[in-house]
């Protein structure tokens, strides 16, 4: 006999609300619940697999409730689920008591910041999570190059010793199988990254040729097996771009099957018609949309998510495929140049913003228009600054005051020290917002974080999200405050990302699927990062297996790299 984990018990997401809400595109892929499970079905004696784990709750990855059951696992994949009296493996572990479910897919990080540098991800693998989904907001480390065009990107990469070398996303796929990676990792291909290549900053509409260009580089990236179009349309230089550029590039994505995946052009006070935008595109490139970390930033646009969500279910309603994905805190990170200057102070490449900093003139243009903008200083954190470690950590307005200035200037100066790059924590999400998006049926977990770990990348202040995602939300919405039954909470990581992604043999716990798997201690699962003491490992996973070999076993890194890049098709 086994002992189920603690769990609440609820009804499983009825599959016939998930189809009135899912594009048959996607609905359409989910896996079929096995005819056994729930039941536990006496197996064949004497049969023998590698793996064998006994006696826990297993969750099907599709909504369902947990059952006890036996877990055999031979070589990459699942072959058996059910009551094994008569097995025996190489490795047999009992998990009475602990969670068995699909290992977690993170469908929004931008994980190929640090794949080349530390391709053990351990702050991923520590979360739970077998497979993460890289390229997002418009930025994919695979398309650049080695020029100065580039230099942004690089910085990404080059302290850390990493060499850009590859001369096309094809290659640098391959350079990250040869790597080997510790979760599975699924490519997408930017919008900005490819406008930078063929335009560089210009802030116009591309040429018929340009145009061109652009799109064949997408076709290119497709080709390579990216699996998505992705755009970050608060950021230069894909904030440079009309609607009608994304709509075109879209419908590239479209001809081979691929998504669209934006970060919206405004996710605060034109949030709405950034929605509109989105959907839109979506519809007139003719392929789905997945809206990044959906959210309302600043106290006076709290309660706009409602009617976002409202526009998603009726465009749903109407045939479009959509889903949306969040992160379980209510600051965001992001840029200090996005989040604090007036859009006009971005138009052009980085240098010609530090010189808009240099110049007294300008400086007075930027002061003046920031402080008619108002923005909370005692609600943004400092991150990662290199020039000026001494401030990171420190909101900017006691960091202006232990500089002996104040704020707007001492904004200016901070970025001009950093060159213009100084990451932050925007505190001004609302906790009703995130609660609102999270439970909406179409919505998946989602970390927009990065793989770090605690020793090497100790001086940098990550967003603890890149620590903490996946736990937080097992933890707080679904044992602390039962927001989520666990069957819900760990769709959401699962199931439903794999099917936007079109994974099926991932994402879910059945016979014949791919041996992505995390065992879990739901009383203990827990994120300890946060904003002061950002690189914390999360605890509570006590086994993790990325295809079919262990990363995590009884709670400890086993250094073993099992995770591969999943091509589109």
């Amino acid at each position: 006999m086994c002992s189920h984990c603690p769990i609440p018990r609820t009804e499983a997401i009825p599959r016939a609300a998930v189809n009135s809400l899912f594009h048959e595109g996607v609905a359409g892929i989910l896996p079929t619940r096995h005819a056994t499970l729930g039941i536990l079905t006496p197996m064949p004696e004497e049969q023998r697999c590698d793996i064998l784990l006994r006696g826990g709750t297993v969750f099907d990855g599709l909504g369902n409730p947990g059952f006890c059951a036996d877990v055999a696992i031979t070589g990459e994949r699942v072959v058996a689920i059910g009551e094994l009296e008569g097995w025996c493996a190489g490795v047999e572990l009992s998990v009475e008591g602990l969670c068995v479910a699909p290992g977690f897919i993170d469908i929004h990080t931008h994980a190929d910041f640090s794949l080349n540098h530390h391709p053990e991800q351990l702050s991923v693998l520590f979360q739970g999570i077998t497979t993460q989904v890289g390229g997002n907001c418009g930025f994919a480390v695979g398309q650049i190059d080695d020029t100065p065009l580039f230099r942004q990107e690089q910085r990404w990469l080059k302290p850390y010793g990493v060499s850009i070398n590859w001369r096309s996303f094809d290659e640098y796929l391959h350079q990250l199988d040869e790597l080997g990676l510790g979760a599975n990792y699924v490519p997408q291909c930017g919008h900005g990254t490819a406008r930078k290549k063929v335009m560089g900053y210009e802030k116009r509409p591309p040429t018929p040729a340009e145009l061109d260009a652009m799109c064949r580089e997408i076709a290119l990236c497709f080709e390579a097996g990216a699996v998505a179009f992705t755009t970050g349309l608060e950021y230069p230089p894909n904030s440079f771009a009309e609607t009608d550029e994304i709509i075109a590039l879209a419908k590239v994505a479209a001809q081979y099957g691929g998504f669209y995946a934006t970060h919206l052009r405004s996710e605060g006070d034109y949030l709405i018609e950034s929605v509109q935008e989105a959907l839109r595109i979506a519809q007139e490139a003719g392929l789905p949309l997945q809206l990044a970390h959906h959210k309302a930033e600043g106290r006076h646009n709290w309660g706009k998510v409602h009617q976002t969500l409202q526009m998603v279910s009726e465009a749903v309603a109407q045939g479009l495929d959509v889903t949306l994905d969040v992160y379980p805190y209510t600051a965001y990170q992001t840029s200090l140049a996005v989040a604090s200057l007036p859009s006009w102070a971005l138009d052009g490449d980085p240098d010609t913003l530090l010189a808009r900093l240099r110049d007294p003139n300008e400086r007075e243009r930027l002061i003046h228009a920031m402080r008619e903008a108002q923005p909370d200083w005692h609600s943004t954190v400092i991150g990662s600054t290199p020039h000026n470690r001494d401030y990171q950590g420190l909101t900017l307005a006691d960091a202006a005051r232990l500089a002996g200035k104040d704020p707007e200037p001492f904004v200016l100066d901070l970025l001009l020290d950093a060159g213009g790059h100084v990451g932050v924590a925007w505190f001004n999400m609302a906790e009703d917002d995130l609660r609102t998006v999270l439970q909406y049926p179409l919505t998946m977990v989602a970390s927009d974080g990065v793989g770090t770990e605690p020793s090497k990348y100790a001086a940098e202040r990550p967003h603890p999200r890149s620590y903490g995602t996946f736990p937080r939300v097992l933890a707080q919405y679904v044992r602390q405050e039962g927001l989520l039954s666990l069957e819900e909470a760990i769709f959401k990581m699962t199931g439903l990302p794999a099917a936007r992604l079109r994974l099926t043999d991932r994402g879910v716990l059945q016979e014949g699927a791919y041996a992505d798997i995390v065992v879990f201690d739901f009383g203990a699962i827990q994120d300890l990062a946060d904003f002061q003491n950002p690189h914390r490992l999360a605890q509570g996973v006590v086994h993790l297996l990325v295809n079919g070999r262990f990363a995590i076993r009884d709670g400890a890194y086993t250094g073993t790299r099992a995770g591969r890049v999943l091509r589109r098709g």
